[in-house]
């Protein structure tokens, strides 16, 4: 019959029991934020009280790079930790689906300037960056939901080849239409870039901070990468 869909606010606590009424399997995306650690706690406490058996999260890599210099990074991390000890005093199973940089990020932080002013705005340096296509990880999501027994417990790396941001310019240039002009800039440029564009404060500070992991060249460390992905989805 298809998925029921319901109200839920992650600021309000109150709604987790109604949301998780009867509600044996879990599935995590948490969005961009502010409170995200105290309201994720929040609702995990809320899931082992309501007996789920099955979470499976959305995550980042668990690489010291993106940890210590990424804050939403930062954050995830320390709630796949909370999330991993959960079966030691709940009914709950986890699979954490851990990733980098989505594709879909620049049309979060840069939706109209890719639309309206057909720029793509980074500083990144040139380097190699790990993006993960968001299909991919639903794909992904999708197998470990249809097979709790093999995958639970496990914690997933999602990585992909590397890609440099003026490639990603041509390819979205070949999705809108129309040229879409690489704008390389040095970190300081870029977050003035972001804030000018009425962003929250957090969501900047968390866009800069991915641009500075991608300048680091972390992503073109072939250690990074795993054959997770491919594995899970078959391609």
């Amino acid at each position: 019959n298809g998925a029921e869909v319901v109200d839920f606010d992650w600021t309000d606590a109150k709604c987790y029991d109604s949301v998780l009424k009867g509600v044996k399997t879990v599935f995590c995306s948490l969005p961009h934020m502010e409170a995200h650690q105290d309201a994720f706690t929040r609702f995990l406490v809320s899931c082992k009280e309501h007996k789920i058996e099955h979470f499976v999260k959305i995550s980042f890599l668990h690489k010291d790079e993106y940890r210590k210099n990424v804050p939403l990074a930062h954050f995830h991390n320390v709630c796949d930790e909370l999330l991993e000890q959960a079966p030691k005093s709940s009914r709950i199973n986890f699979t954490i689906l851990a990733t980098s940089h989505l594709m879909s990020t620049p049309l979060l932080t840069q939706g109209e300037l890719l639309t309206k002013e057909h720029k793509y705005v980074t500083a990144s340096y040139g380097m190699g960056v790990d993006y993960v296509s968001p299909n991919d990880v639903a794909d992904a999501a999708m197998v470990v939901l249809f097979d709790r027994k093999t995958h639970r417990n496990k914690t997933y790396s999602l990585t992909a080849r590397p890609i440099t941001d003026r490639e990603v310019a041509r390819q979205l240039s070949i999705a809108y239409g129309v040229e879409i002009k690489h704008i390389e800039l040095g970190y300081h440029d870029y977050v003035k870039s972001v804030e000018s564009r009425g962003l929250p404060h957090w969501l900047v500070k968390d866009s800069a901070a991915f641009e500075k992991v991608k300048a680091s060249g972390i992503d073109e460390d072939p250690k990074l990468y795993t054959k997770d992905l491919e594995n899970l989805i078959g391609r």
